[in-house]
């Protein structure tokens, strides 16, 4: 069936199913365990580690909380890492604060990292190499670009800059410097010492901040391979080095994160819908999930309701096929986490259920799949030409799972799982439900199995029709190799 838009209609189950993942970032707000069940019953499918802040004490007990929530509310959650990357900022100021004025001139100057404190009419900035990496005429944006100042005289190892947009700076405020002359390494010492940390803990997923090229995303890459827990590597696009080397970044990641805050900053406001539908349109053809991020419903960090722009900007990614839509400030630190994950939820459930939600496959015309991936592809077709309530999964890695995810069926994907980690990870995947079962062993059982749980949980109905993908022999991983069609009695 088809609505009057052209596109193929989605016919629910009787129980609701929400295809686009949440991702909510972890703070003050939220990090007891009585919030963070909240959270993750109001939908949160993936708990964010923000290195930016924090101590690995703080990470490690936060890392703890969110497994025993999961637990309770028996649900698998994945826990991204989020490395901090090469962020410059300011050094401190007399008193925490100070005001800048329009067409003022301030004095920039290296901070002395032992003592980053600003010198009267100073603004301290924590890089190596300031005035040798500046230019006359070029434009450094504090605090996201709140302030603006536009570099005039650069004497010796002193930069004097003048003030072309006002406002209040704090302490360690962040600072963009013009992106292709910056010289740190992507991946800092602390980012080293913090991936470390990360794989010992176990996390799920390590978002890499400031990527500008695919070697970056292979060196992170190659220490988790060393680390022997190789884990899935997402690269967060905010960067014009990233936006040139795009899709071998792409190729590179396992996932993509569309960071809309530093892009916001690296280019003009304008310029940021544009760079996300590039983003997603060229990580859906080379079937790697999206999660687009920032100020998704920022105003509900206080208030109780998004604004009319914000709902749009949620359905908006929904509408152009986001895997996932990220949470920051506004779990982190905000005064109802919950309540704002819960609205993310009905948002994005109102977006796929109405006739404008027409997500594309990854298949392109005349492109060789693989065995795993022309059988997930199949199993979609068939679920929708037979009008199938489910795609069930069996899978040890998740591989044939994210694969019908990606050619986005029309019904949900339960994919089950022997495998913890498994499911975690694939609890980011859009369309997926992921769930336990004991050691894969015959197809039968495993259908069986399957029918019985779709019945249980409201997926199905006796008469409806499901389609599984499996692998014979059972249990190998890669093998994903047979469909079948199965009538539920």
């Amino acid at each position: 069936m088809r609505s009057t838009l052209g596109g193929p209609l989605w016919h629910p189950p009787p129980v609701q199913v929400r295809r686009a993942k949440i991702v909510c970032t972890i703070g003050p707000a939220c990090d007891d365990q009585s919030t963070l069940e909240q959270l993750i019953r109001a939908g949160m499918d993936v708990a964010r580690l923000n290195f930016s802040h924090g101590t690995h004490e703080d990470h490690a007990r936060n890392f703890a909380t969110i497994r025993a929530a999961a637990e309770v509310c028996d649900k698998p959650v994945a826990i991204l890492q989020d490395l901090c990357g090469p962020k410059i900022r300011c050094g401190r100021f007399p008193g925490g604060t100070r005001d800048l004025v329009t067409d003022t001139i301030v004095a920039l100057v290296e901070a002395n990292r032992e003592s980053p404190e600003a010198a009267p009419g100073e603004i301290p900035i924590l890089y190596e190499g300031l005035a040798q990496d500046l230019r006359t005429g070029d434009v450094i944006l504090l605090d996201d670009g709140r302030v603006t100042l536009t570099v005039t005289k650069i004497e010796g190892d002193r930069v004097s800059a003048a003030v072309t947009h006002s406002g209040q700076i704090r302490d360690r405020v962040g600072v963009s410097l013009p992106a292709r002359r910056v010289r740190i390494a992507t991946l800092t010492e602390k980012d080293k010492a913090d991936l470390s940390f990360g794989l010992s803990l176990g996390v799920d997923y390590v978002a890499l901040s400031f990527v500008r090229t695919a070697d970056d995303v292979r060196l992170a890459r190659e220490i988790t391979e060393a680390w022997g827990r190789p884990t899935p590597i997402v690269s967060k696009i905010e960067t014009p080095t990233a936006i040139d080397n795009l899709e071998a970044i792409i190729l590179a990641s396992d996932a993509v994160m569309v960071a809309r805050g530093d892009l916001g900053v690296e280019f003009n406001p304008e310029r940021v819908p544009i760079i996300q539908r590039e983003i997603l349109g060229l990580a859906r053809l080379h079937q790697r999930p999206v999660i687009v991020a920032t100020e998704m419903l920022q105003s509900m960090v206080t208030a109780t309701r998004p604004t009319r722009a914000e709902a749009s900007d949620v359905a908006t990614a929904v509408f152009d096929g986001t895997d996932a839509v990220m949470l920051s400030q506004e779990t982190a630190t905000g005064n109802h986490p919950a309540l704002v994950a819960r609205m993310m939820a009905r948002i994005v459930i109102e977006a796929e259920t109405s006739a404008f939600y027409r997500p594309l496959s990854s298949e392109q015309p005349g492109q060789r799949a693989n065995v795993a991936e022309a059988i997930a592809r199949n199993a979609c077709d068939i679920a929708r030409d037979i009008g199938a309530r489910v795609i069930v999964a069996f899978t040890e890695s998740g591989l044939s799972a994210r694969y019908a995810s990606k050619a986005r069926p029309v019904v949900p994907i339960v994919a089950f799982s022997p495998n913890e980690v498994t499911r975690r990870r694939l609890a980011l995947m859009w369309g997926i439900v992921p769930q336990p079962i004991d050691a894969l062993r015959s197809a039968d059982e495993m259908v069986d199995h399957a029918s019985a749980y779709l019945v249980a949980h409201g997926f199905c109905s006796p008469g409806d029709k499901f389609v599984a993908i499996y692998g014979a022999p059972v249990g190998v991983v890669g093998t994903t190799n047979a469909i079948r069609v199965r009538v539920v009695e």
